[in-house]
């Protein structure tokens, strides 16, 4: 039997991370791509879940001592500033950022507020934007 070689800890930062199977496809690649590369369960960054609606870029445990930071899908705009700073924290930490689809997109904003000065950076999905860097298919 083979072992793992070392763990790694991957802070969620999403909408329902209270509910315990909302990301469970998540959680599953992340077991899978830990076998893949001889680590431990991926799945043991999910203790470090934190809320994308409460989350502050001030000492946030579950980020600091990730080795990467995943934000999964969602919808609406609620949480969406919680995930804007997970994303600012993983790019100025230099910490691997997994934005899966939604989270992504929450990366570009960030990146367009902070990197290119568009501070009224959002998204069409939430209303109208100064700088609507993400718009919906039907605009």
């Amino acid at each position: 039997m083979t072992y793992p070689e070392g763990e790694v800890t991957i802070a969620v930062v999403g909408k329902y991370t209270s509910l315990l199977d909302s990301y469970k496809s998540l959680a599953e690649a992340l077991t899978h791509g830990g076998i893949a590369i001889m680590s431990g369960s991926s799945c043991s960054g999910w203790t470090a879940r934190s809320s994308s609606a409460g989350l502050s870029l001030r000492r946030d445990p579950s980020l600091e001592s990730a080795h990467a930071i995943l934000v999964p899908g969602g919808f609406g705009n609620r949480g969406t500033e919680g995930m804007i700073r997970a994303a600012q924290f993983a790019r100025e930490r230099s910490v691997p950022y997994l934005g899966i689809c939604f989270g992504m997109q929450m990366a570009v904003i960030e990146a367009a507020r902070n990197m290119a000065g568009l501070k009224g950076a959002g998204s069409t999905e939430f209303g109208e934007c100064e700088h609507p860097i993400v718009g919906l298919m039907t605009e």
